[in-house]
């Protein structure tokens, strides 16, 4: 190489090349050290909200040079990691006692919990309903495949646990209980038992039909047999690194964009919604009490 351009020696085209290269790994590296020292907060979600979440998470994640990063599981083994593995940045539960036993142990800040939805237990079956089922006393037919969630582990399992101990003879009770054949250890799992057709029947919340309205329908349980409803709330975790960014997170859960992402998702935005839609006025707050002797756990 004679010349570069007019003036330039070899020698000073070497170091122009050495600056080109020093500069573009600089820059490189550079790009790496930011993309490193970017911002990330991790959810812990009751797998319920799966659906509303994944699409809140990628909305605030939009120009806010935040990374969510959610983990969806069942509402034990998200306390479990709280409590053993201390991390995490945001919860999210399906019922208030929760929030409150969480906020006992001091493993939220109880000043942060917010009010996010609502959802009702109703019995979930096969497109089409192909067993006729109509009512809780048709759970007890000989041969009925049933699912429950484990009722000491999943929210929406105790909830059934708890319409079916609560509406039900002992007889019937009985019947039912030797009608299921699993008890699922989240939520998704649940649905998807029913969705692959592995059972007939499986008590769950209400908007899993138009989650899946070609796969599932549900039926209604009459008002008095409803004990209570669920609400979802978010808090801040107490050891959480990034408390400010995660009161960004729990500010925008309060916001219109992400209220009409839950609407999108068809949870009820208000405890009045959730009991027109129930047919009467039930309990938010409060344990589900079941009895000791559900498998599952």
């Amino acid at each position: 190489m004679r010349k570069i351009r007019r003036g330039m020696t070899r020698d000073s085209a070497k170091r122009l090349l050495s600056c080109m290269v020093i500069f573009t790994v600089y820059i490189l590296i550079s790009s790496l050290q930011a993309k490193s020292a970017e911002t990330v907060i991790t959810v812990l979600c009751g797998a319920a909200f799966n659906k509303p979440f994944d699409e809140i998470t990628a909305s605030f994640q939009e120009d806010r040079g935040v990374t969510v990063r959610a983990t969806y599981a069942s509402v034990p083994s998200l306390l479990a990691q709280l409590q053993f593995g201390r991390r995490g940045d945001i919860l999210i539960a399906p019922t208030q006692d929760i929030m409150t036993r969480a906020a006992k142990k001091g493993v939220i800040m109880a000043s942060s919990v917010k009010n996010l939805a609502y959802m009702a237990p109703v019995i979930g079956v096969q497109k089409g309903n192909p067993l006729g089922i109509k009512s809780i006393r048709d759970l007890a037919r000989k041969g009925t495949r049933i699912a429950l969630a484990d009722p000491h582990a999943v929210y929406i399992g105790c909830l059934a646990a708890e319409i079916l101990e609560k509406n039900l003879t002992s007889e019937e009770l009985k019947m039912v209980k030797s009608n299921i054949v699993t008890y699922m250890e989240d939520f998704s799992k649940l649905t998807t038992a029913l969705i692959l057709k592995q059972v007939d029947a499986i008590i769950t919340f209400h908007y899993v039909h138009e989650w899946y309205p070609e796969k599932v329908d549900i039926i209604k349980f009459k008002p008095n047999e409803v004990q209570r409803i669920g609400a979802a709330q978010a808090a801040i975790i107490s050891h959480s690194p990034g408390k400010d960014v995660a009161l960004n997170f729990i500010e925008f859960l309060d916001s219109y964009a992400a209220k009409a992402i839950f609407l999108k998702y068809h949870f009820f935005s208000s405890p009045k919604e959730a009991f027109q839609w129930v047919g009467e006025k039930k309990t938010i707050r409060g344990e589900c009490q079941v009895s000791s002797d559900w498998i599952g756990r």
